[in-house]
Parts: structure tokens; sequence; C-alpha cells
């Protein structure tokens, strides 16, 4: 998302803070920007909630609601498209697919993938349009279902656990232990802002890593650090992290 684009849409949510008058929804964000969105609407006395069609969804929409109206109330414009997965599909194959339709991603939540079903929840206004659109994805014919927001399906998370040993807890050298490359790219992909602490830019190589961390690279995937409390004999840091796949 363009900082244009970014500053329009806060724009937009300080707006709707002020004039409080019935349930104003966004498109979905982000957890970087859910952060960014509380840390606004914590100085406005009004009601929110976010939500991305069940409970472990990570993409999320928002709305802000005045006081008459109760959370368990509000009608999210949000439905799921669900399919059966023939071959080989991952969530980059759908979400470049989805794009090349014209689809913005702020459109579009969470998207799973196991090896029975795939769902791509979406907001309602345009799953007609990518029904009617969407017949194939890496090269494999799809038949897509539209469910209703009680029917949207709930996938568990897939992660792998992976022990490292780091001489520092400095970020620049455990990303590359973690996710598998060197040194010098991780150096490069924080230079390019490709990196992310706790969903926030990273732009120094030397910020310090604590225990529950999430730690996400642009295209490479996101992990969290579950432990760094033991050391090897030679003084060593161990660390256990989650790789989220």
């Amino acid at each position: 998302m363009t900082d244009k684009k970014e500053n329009y849409r806060l724009t937009r949510i300080e707006e709707a803070c002020e004039n409080n008058s019935y349930p104003v929804y966004f498109d979905f964000f982000d957890e970087r920007l859910q952060m960014k969105i509380e840390d606004i609407i914590k100085h406005y006395n009004v009601q929110y909630l976010f939500f991305g069609g069940n409970e472990n969804a990570q993409r999320q929409m928002l709305c802000i609601f005045p006081d008459y109206v109760a959370a368990s109330d509000l009608e999210w414009p949000i439905c799921s498209l669900v399919f059966e997965v023939k071959g080989k599909l991952d969530h980059r194959n759908i979400l470049g697919t989805l794009m090349s339709l014209g689809i913005t991603r702020d459109l579009i939540g969470d998207i799973d993938v196991s090896e029975k079903w795939g769902q791509i929840i979406v907001n309602e206004r345009i799953a007609d349009f990518i029904v009617n659109n969407l017949r194939q994805i890496n090269h494999t014919n799809i038949d897509l279902k539209v469910k209703k927001i009680g029917e949207i399906l709930i996938f568990e998370r897939q992660f792998e656990q992976k022990e490292i040993v780091i001489a520092s807890d400095r970020l620049d050298g455990a990303i590359g232990k973690i996710f598998g490359h060197s040194r010098q790219l991780s150096l490069d992909m924080i230079r390019q802002k490709k990196v992310r602490l706790n969903y926030q830019e990273v732009t120094k190589k030397d910020c310090r890593l604590a225990q529950g961390d999430i730690i996400s690279l642009r295209g490479k995937g996101k992990a969290r650090i579950i432990s760094m409390d033991e050391k090897t004999k030679k003084g060593n840091i161990k660390m256990i992290v989650e790789i989220y796949k």
C-alpha cells in the first residue's frame, strides 16, 4: 500500500470517529495498520471492533460504531470463497491471480490453503466478480463456492519450530539463520525496507530481539520468537522460533 493511500484511509477513520452517528465499515487491514489504527482511535471516545471473518483471522476489517449499536448487531460485509484444492496451490499463487484481475489487496482478507480446501475471505461486494472471473489458478481449474459469514472455515495456523544458535540478540544476525539465507542478504533486505519487527518497518540493522517478537520478511514469511533464554557453552544464544507456513 502506498503512503498516499494509507494516509487517505487513516484520514477516513478519523472522520468516522468525529462523526460517529452510524456504523462505518472499512476494508481489510494487516496487523501493522491495525496497531497504527488503534493508536489513532484511542484519542476518541468511540466504540470500534476489528473482525476478519473468524477468530483466527489476521487481516481484519474495522467498524467504528455509536453507543446505541451493540457489537453483536454489526452486519459485517464479509464472506468467503471456498474451493477444492487440486494440484499444488499456495497463498502466493492465489493472491497473484486475484491481483491480475485488478482487485486491490484491501478488499481481500486471509487466504488459507490446506491439502483439501482453499479459502479466500473477501469483502462481499466483490464476491460475485471473483466467482465469475476466477476459474483457474496456476493452470488448475477451480470452482468457487460462496460461504456466508457464519459458514467461514477456520484453518489452524501451520508452523515449523526451529532452533538456531546466534552470537547476539541483534536482528541482522538472527534473520538469516531463521529464514536460511546469508547475513549479506539480511542486510540488503533491511536496507530495502523489507523487514518488519512486530509489524513495524525496520531501518536499523542492530535492533535488539526479545522473546515474543514477531519478525516478518516480505516475500519470505513470518516467524515468532518462542524463547532465547538458554546459552551454549561458548556463550552464544539458543533461540527457538516458530516459522509460519
